[in-house]
């Protein structure tokens, strides 16, 4: 069954609004509830594929491109978020202490991420998670650069890396361009963090918990069930008759 709606509203990357910031952050909790809460995505978030409406909701268009993944997947990238936004800094670390860098690692191989031989560790894929997660204006470890076009990208270490989480690199890569291009300054991370807490129920000290993110995430859901409980209905309806 192929659904359509016309929705009309402006792209938000063209948008003059005096709450851009405020509109950024209400399409990155909107991603991410159905990135952690449920699990099937939007794969496509460039900013073509985010309009604000007149009414100053977030539309989302374009779901030609989705993914699912698993329940342990989200659960660890839960955990590096919350690693991300909860790590310690010092003037000669300003990337974070290394005790931290080496629980980025440890999730990062929990992930599957694997990075070639003589890539430093845990610098190496401690930055990789930074690089994907964090704000782009911050300080790599490893002598790793921010640029993509850089010979010292993290992207340029990497051996292998999961195909279930290609799509949600991809789009995390496109909010952060998005909110570069808007002059949002802002770690992914911090943000996505506190919604993880709330919606995974992770263990995460100094990380808070927002009644406003548990409540966007229940609404969510409850929407994806009524979308889907029809399609499932009849395809265990198909398979009893079978």
């Amino acid at each position: 069954v192929h659904v359509a709606e016309w929705v009309d509203g402006e792209k938000l990357s063209q948008s003059t609004a005096d709450d851009v910031a405020d509109l950024v952050n209400l399409g990155v909790v909107t991603y991410l509830t159905q990135l952690l809460d449920t699990g099937f995505f939007h794969a496509d978030p460039h900013p073509g594929n985010l309009l604000v409406l007149d009414d100053g909701r977030i539309g989302l268009i374009d779901f030609g491109q989705v993914k699912q993944i698993s329940g342990k997947a989200r659960a660890t990238l839960g955990k590096v978020m919350c690693a991300l936004a909860t790590r310690r800094r010092s003037k000669d670390e300003p990337w974070g202490v290394d005790e931290d860098l080496r629980e980025l690692s440890r999730l990062g191989d929990e992930l599957g991420v694997k990075l070639a031989d003589g890539a430093p560790d845990p610098e190496g894929p401690a930055a990789v998670s930074m690089w994907l997660f964090d704000d782009a204006r911050e300080p790599l470890p490893g002598g790793y650069e921010q640029s993509e076009l850089s010979p010292r990208a993290p992207a340029q270490s990497l051996q292998s890396f999961p195909q279930d989480l290609v799509l949600v690199a991809r789009s995390s890569v496109l909010i952060k361009g998005l909110a570069a291009k808007l002059d949002v300054k802002w770690s992914l991370a911090s943000k996505w963090a506190t919604t993880a807490v709330d919606v995974l129920d992770l263990d995460a000290p100094g990380v808070p918990r927002t009644n406003r993110a548990r409540r966007l995430a229940a609404g969510a859901k409850k929407r994806c069930q009524r979308v889907l409980a029809p399609f499932v209905r009849r395809r265990l309806a198909r398979q009893r008759e079978a």
